[in-house]
């Protein structure tokens, strides 16, 4: 059983040198990790059995907030493991990130820099992984995905041009066109950023924000370690990258965009570019209708991404809540 951790130690790394060989492990012999809001469970709870057949796996980790720890081990049943996320990510709660981060967009934009940090602190809680998975909860496999070649080596998605295409069978309007060709285009402060952390160049035409992202972890070690050194202070990587990003964006660091260019470029012989068929911004109806879509888009697709995007009033909402005193805030979270 994975064991949580609160103020726990931090990455630190002998480093590999170029071309280190890759680590040879069977077919399903790593975990799938992923952070879920209380609103995508149900998305979750359709990808659960569909991670089984079609990625196999070990054991899916779940990260979530306390007062959804009940619910979520009653509706995802066996094979998962639920933590609450206020003990993975050493130092950091989400109530302190709002609190303490100085980004743009917080309070409210905190919860999805925590939910990259808790998907990169699985190796802490995991010590002796070599490999693991990141999953959206928002994302469905509809057929056979290979993470890990049978020698080893980890499969990163680019992103293409035709990720920007709606579903054909999904009303979008123009608004909902152009985030989505936003969101498949290289996103310029994840790069700036790349460089100013770690005092490298990333490829600006390449994109690995594809939904999932296969993982070795002395890669991953190793880049949060160079994070932790070049930056002065006692924090640990997570505070480390809050407060030295720098841009007026609502997003500026990407875990999917860092552990892609850092492993092609520092660990070459672990990873290799695989190009696989998807979309984004789907919903999926209910009932029989539903199951019709997944045979449907299965027929074009490898997975499929049922992101709901965030609307302006949606977003005033958050605001209202992230104003409200702690009390209330406490009151309501047994519906977040």
């Amino acid at each position: 059983m994975l064991t949580p951790i609160e103020g726990g130690p931090s990455y630190s790394v002998t480093p590999c040198g170029r071309g280190a060989g890759a680590p040879t492990q069977g077919a399903g012999s790593f975990d799938i990790v992923t952070a879920c809001r209380r609103k995508d469970l149900g998305t979750l709870q359709k990808a659960h059995p569909l991670l089984q057949k079609f990625i196999p796996h070990r054991r899916l980790i779940v990260f979530t907030a306390r007062p959804n720890l009940s619910l979520f081990r009653a509706k995802l049943g066996s094979f998962v493991e639920i933590l609450d996320e206020d003990k993975v990510v050493p130092g950091m709660t989400l109530e302190k990130l709002r609190r303490e981060g100085q980004l743009p967009g917080f309070p409210a934009g905190a919860g999805w820099y925590f939910q990259q940090f808790l998907k990169l602190s699985y190796p802490l809680l995991e010590p002796q992984a070599k490999r693991y998975l990141i999953w959206d909860a928002d994302t469905l496999p509809l057929r056979p995905i290979q993470p890990f070649s049978e020698s080893g080596e980890a499969h990163l998605v680019g992103v293409t041009e035709d990720c920007a295409q709606p579903l054909g069978d999904v009303s979008a309007d123009e608004k909902t066109r152009e985030l989505l060709r936003r969101a498949t285009r290289p996103h310029a402060s994840y790069f700036d950023n790349y460089e100013h952390l770690l005092g490298e160049a990333a490829d600006p035409n390449q994109s690995f924000i594809s939904q999932h992202m296969a993982i070795q972890v002395e890669c991953l070690k190793q880049l949060l370690s160079v994070i932790e050194n070049r930056w002065p202070g006692r924090d640990g990587w997570a505070w480390k990258i809050v407060r030295n990003l720098r841009g007026r964006d609502a997003n500026l660091f990407s875990e999917y965009e860092f552990y892609a260019h850092y492993a092609l470029r520092h660990f070459p012989a672990q990873h290799k570019i695989q190009t696989l068929s998807w979309r984004r911004g789907g919903r999926l109806l209910p009932g029989a209708k539903g199951q019709n879509q997944l045979r449907e888009w299965s027929k074009q697709f490898d997975f499929v991404a049922l992101e709901a995007w965030i609307s302006p009033w949606r977003r005033m909402l958050v605001r209202a809540y992230l104003g409200l005193p702690e009390s209330v805030r406490r009151w309501f979270r047994q519906g977040v």
